[in-house]
């Protein structure tokens, strides 16, 4: 995971907030936390909740069984059940383009919702992806604690740890939902069967950590995974068992259709990554893409941040990487439509996608002594930044330094 955006600033949320960061096309985790509080006294009758409303871009998360719902939705904070606790919100969700933004919206202005974080981070979602939480609740009474939101994408099981204790009165307890279902547990007394993990079952003055699957086999689509709290328990992580690599969005560019969209950020960052292979390396062997790529990830990976923190920040950055400069020239045409309908540049650049994949999954160890500069000599004359003592390599036609 790579974190893009992160805002630890608390403040009260006066109708809106707007939260505008800058990404690109992958899949993100958005984890927002605020607390709102309830129970307004409004006549001598009745009392009046606020309510903070979650929408990311265009993407909005209402209440399965009432989708015009919004405002008791489990991916909103409602006064009414927090009465002032805090709770978490992870999102899962595709992100196309460069801009986005989260909007926070209270449903009554009474300035009472606070925010408290907000963390933005994009990841490649494989098979299975685990969340780190390591989160305890606060001391409280019985409300909702964390919700997990997965948004477009399937669910075979889930795997989550949790620690929790008995107590001297009251103990810790965890209630599981999903989709508006309880995850109950009929072996428990009627007292407790509703919250999966009850510390009052533990020996006295005990504590106990468990992991425990359970299997939902939901098909893609809006999925909400709740986790209420009683007490202090503690999540520690949250294993998602997807049944497949979730594909990405319709409309990105991908190795069998990698045309371009006019807009690099629509590239995910495997396939900006590979793009600059095939630019560089196309006519080289697989070895000499590999330390292509592996001198790329050298840069995003620098510890001083030399020359940015991502992908798309280190290959698009100005006069870097020779294909990327002059949209006239051929090899920029070539990066962003490759010919295809050519046998041998089809297998080049499927080798550059392969070799970008495992560059990026660190699944290839790095071939170049740890270099973050190349540059092939019969092609170019000799750069000014060549210092023959940082040399480590040479792979085929390319020279590899580490500056």
């Amino acid at each position: 995971m790579v974190l893009v955006y992160e805002d630890r600033k608390k403040k009260v949320i006066k109708d809106r907030e707007r939260i505008n960061f800058s990404s690109f096309s992958s899949f993100h985790l958005i984890i927002i936390t605020a607390r709102a509080k309830g129970k307004r006294q409004i006549s001598d009758s009745a009392t009046d909740d606020e309510d903070l409303i979650i929408k990311i871009d265009d993407k909005i998360f209402p209440k399965l069984s009432h989708p015009e719902s919004l405002i008791d939705s489990p991916a909103a904070f409602s006064g009414g059940t927090l009465h002032g606790f805090s709770k978490t919100v992870y999102v899962l969700t595709f992100l196309k383009g460069r801009k986005h933004t989260v909007e926070l919206t209270t449903d009554k202005p009474s300035n009472t919702a606070t925010f408290e974080s907000l963390q933005i981070y994009t990841l490649t979602l494989k098979k299975e992806f685990s969340l780190p939480v390591e989160q305890q609740a606060e001391d409280g009474d019985r409300r909702p604690w964390i919700t997990s939101v997965l948004d477009g994408l399937p669910l075979i099981s889930f795997s989550p740890k949790v620690t929790y204790s008995r107590r001297k009165r009251d103990s810790d307890d965890i209630k599981i939902i999903v989709d508006g279902k309880i995850q109950g547990n009929l072996w428990r007394t009627i007292k407790h069967f509703l919250w999966r993990y009850a510390g009052s079952l533990l020996p006295p003055f005990s504590t106990k950590t468990e992991v425990e699957t359970f299997t939902v086999t939901l098909s893609s689509g809006l999925h909400n995974l709740e986790f209420e709290a009683d007490r202090m328990p503690t999540l520690h992580s949250l294993v998602f068992d997807f049944g497949i690599t979730p594909p990405i969005s319709i409309g990105i560019p991908t190795v069998d259709n990698p045309l371009w969209t006019e807009d690099f950020y629509d590239d995910t960052e495997e396939m900006l990554l590979a793009r600059a292979m095939y630019g560089e390396a196309g006519g080289e062997s697989y070895e000499a893409k590999v330390a292509v790529g592996w001198a790329i990830r050298n840069r995003v990976e620098d510890s001083k941040n030399r020359w940015g923190m991502t992908y798309h920040e280190v290959i698009l950055a100005k006069y870097q990487y020779e294909p990327f400069n002059n949209p006239r020239a051929d090899s920029f045409k070539k990066i962003t439509r490759p010919p295809l309908d050519d046998l041998s540049e089809k297998q080049a650049w499927v080798d550059s996608h392969k070799a970008a994949e495992l560059v990026f999954s660190g699944k290839v160890t790095d071939p170049t002594g740890a270099a973050n500069h190349f540059y092939v000599p019969s092609d170019q004359t000799k750069p000014d930044w060549v210092d023959e003592e940082k040399f480590t390599v040479q792979i085929g036609a390319t020279r590899f330094y580490k500056l």
